[in-house]
């Protein structure tokens, strides 16, 4: 774990990145929404060290639901997350499929938490570390 740790402060040096995350944000958010909110979401999560974000394919269909508990972590590694909040019920062959849009109960999550973010049409992005804050504008 330690050197990866050392992989993750080159990425942040290299990349002159600051912070906008800490692990207690990361945990607060982990535990709202697998203890308050009515749905866990699918989320991509990017990581400093990797060259591409997991799960690769992440678009409009959300069907599944997130690993809040486990696929965050390490809290430290967080590039970004992308949270999609439109999740798609199936009522049957004949019928078409239920679209629920919770993102703004989830907007309400995060401004509770004081976690910034960026709405990308029903996807919503938390960055764990930028190198500029004009993306919040």
């Amino acid at each position: 774990m330690e050197d990866y740790k050392i992989k993750v402060q080159q990425a942040i040096n290299e990349r002159q990145l600051s912070s906008v995350m800490n692990n207690t944000k990361w945990r607060g958010l982990q535990s709202a929404v697998m203890e308050e909110f009515p749905i866990t979401p699918s989320f991509q999560v990017k990581f400093l060290v990797d060259d591409y974000a997991n799960p690769e394919d992440f678009g409009e269909e959300n069907w599944y639901s997130g690993d809040w508990e486990e696929g965050l972590e390490p809290f430290f590694a967080v590039e970004w997350i992308r949270v999609n909040l439109k999740f798609t019920s199936s009522k049957g062959r004949l019928l078409e499929p239920e679209v629920t849009d919770y993102t703004d109960e989830f907007i309400q999550l995060l401004n509770k938490l004081k976690i910034p973010f960026v709405n990308e049409d029903s996807i919503i992005r938390i960055y764990g570390y930028i190198r500029s804050t004009d993306i919040f504008s």
